[in-house]
């Protein structure tokens, strides 16, 4: 009984926004570890030709005791947040207390002629620390396509490659978290500065 309880509350935490894929391997969500929450946001630059959002970004965040990976995906978009430039959602995960890391990235997009699946590197580096009873926000990632052009017609176009730029919106994504899970407003709120993370790394690297 305790596992079906637990399943249904990281059911409901984890990829709470639509649009948003989230996959935690059975040895940790069955975990009986006091549990903390890790928060971020996905999603993409929609400035043509730079435009990310015809593309898949998968993050791949290994829990480091285990070395069991928990996926975070954004594949359609239904955003939380929006302006001019971009837009995106928030994700919500509830995990044991530990050390996780980012590891790597993976991208699915489209030149516009066929599917075009890639990754980044492995240990892309972003040490993550779950504490029970609090929140890590991670920051937001946003994708854009690398830009490819057309030696026929001289224009530029969305290569389905792709790279990430992070940082921190903290105060914007707070309040989301606030509107999505009002239960979570009481625990400490601690940006992760993900240290050992360069930007440079989570780039298409890898065509698979």
């Amino acid at each position: 009984m305790k596992r079906i309880i637990l399943f249904i509350t990281l059911l409901f935490l984890a990829g709470c926004s639509k649009g948003i894929a989230v996959n935690i391997p059975d040895p940790i969500a069955s975990s009986h570890e006091h549990s903390g929450y890790l928060v971020g946001s996905l999603g993409v630059n929609t400035v043509w030709p730079a435009t990310g959002n015809k593309i898949v970004t998968t993050l791949n965040i290994r829990h480091i005791e285990s070395k069991e990976m928990i996926t975070v995906s954004r594949f359609d978009s239904s955003p939380d947040f929006e302006t001019d430039a971009l837009e995106g959602q928030l994700f919500t995960l509830a995990l044991p207390a530990g050390h996780y890391e980012l590891d790597s990235v993976h991208f699915k997009g489209s030149n516009g002629i066929q599917t075009v699946k890639s990754k980044s590197v492995s240990n892309v580096g972003g040490q993550i620390i779950i504490a029970p009873n609090q929140v890590t926000y991670i920051g937001q990632f946003i994708t854009s396509s690398l830009i490819a052009k057309s030696p026929l017609w001289n224009t530029k176009y969305p290569s389905g490659f792709a790279k990430i730029h992070h940082d921190f919106v903290a105060e914007r994504d707070k309040q989301i978290l606030d509107d999505q899970h009002p239960e979570l407003r009481a625990l400490v709120f601690v940006p992760s500065p993900l240290d050992g993370l360069d930007d440079q790394r989570l780039i298409s690297t890898i065509i698979e």
